[in-house]
């Protein structure tokens, strides 16, 4: 069947059954060198190796972490978190805003709206990248 199949509708099948989501397992025969290569390789870019394999054949080979990655992903989720109990701290206080006269603090309130919602937009940001940026490997127990 591949033989009549010319390229193009084999890397279309191809495409169509990756984008599908759908997975196989596949058995790869190689030397025990190229083995402990490839198991070295994908965790040092945090990734299984048949995901390490799939970036190799779309031409990409997936790079290695970072050595600091855990401290740089723990140092934005910390500062993330301070970011969040501040937007918490700031709609408390444009709550207690709402409770006084209208007119004395109203020019600071749009301000303040606006520091709150671009808090908002800056933690759902930093929060999916920080669910990227997690390991994607699943620990053996």
């Amino acid at each position: 069947m591949l033989d009549q199949a010319g390229p193009e509708s084999i890397s279309i099948a191809v495409s169509s059954d990756a984008s599908a989501g759908r997975l196989v397992k596949v058995t790869l025969r190689m030397s025990a060198a190229h083995a402990v290569l490839l198991a070295r390789r994908a965790r040092a870019a945090d990734v299984a190796q048949g995901r390490y394999v799939c970036s190799l054949l779309d031409g990409v080979a997936a790079p290695p972490l970072a050595a600091d990655h855990g401290a740089v992903v723990a140092t934005l989720r910390a500062s993330t978190d301070r970011v969040a109990a501040m937007s918490a701290d700031l709609n408390a206080f444009l709550r207690l805003l709402d409770r006084l006269p209208s007119g004395q603090l109203e020019g600071h309130r749009a301000g303040l709206t606006s520091l709150a919602s671009d808090m908002r937009s800056h933690l759902a940001k930093a929060s999916a990248l920080i669910a990227e940026l997690a390991p994607s490997r699943r620990c053996r127990k």
